[in-house]
């Protein structure tokens, strides 16, 4: 799966999992993440998740493209296309930051970014119809579910 993790500002962070059902369940509570050790999940407005595997675009790639390399691609063009904050810049040797070019990319994602593509529109498209969810849960299909974290904390603590 591919998820996205939004302040109220805006999109912070893109990435992609294996293990969608233990990112399900953690995410939202920002546990086992790295995002959370420098942008705690209190603060977090939203996490958004495409289970890219469950869109009829995925069946053609089964048999030609590796599961993780398919979410390294669509990462890599989710990323390239949105400029998610923490996504955007990397530290230098010296502790200075530059710029990501996503076009000049060797990665594995980048390199097989070019056999996701009808995928890709099927999940960017979900994508931005989910993204604009501004409360509560919601379920745009089978594939896709936004989360509010600031709700699940406050219904965890209000929990008895």
């Amino acid at each position: 799966m591919v998820y996205g993790v939004w302040l109220r500002w805006g999109l912070l962070y893109v990435g992609q999992t294996l293990e969608a059902e233990r990112r399900l369940r953690d995410l939202p509570v920002g546990e086992s993440h790295h995002l959370a050790n420098t942008f705690p999940p209190e603060i977090w407005h939203k996490v958004l998740v495409v289970a890219w595997p469950k869109l009829a675009e995925a069946q053609p790639l089964a048999e030609k493209v590796a599961p993780d390399v398919v979410g390294l691609a669509l990462e890599h063009l989710l990323q390239a296309k949105l400029h998610p904050l923490t996504n955007s810049e990397r530290r230098t040797p010296d502790g200075g930051w530059r710029q990501v070019a996503w076009e000049t990319s060797r990665s594995r994602g980048a390199r097989t970014a070019h056999e996701v593509i009808d995928l890709f529109e099927a999940v960017h498209k979900i994508w931005n119809q989910a993204a604009t969810q501004l409360t509560g849960e919601w379920n745009l299909s089978p594939a896709c579910r936004v989360v509010f974290p600031g709700e699940v904390l406050s219904d965890e603590q209000q929990a008895p």
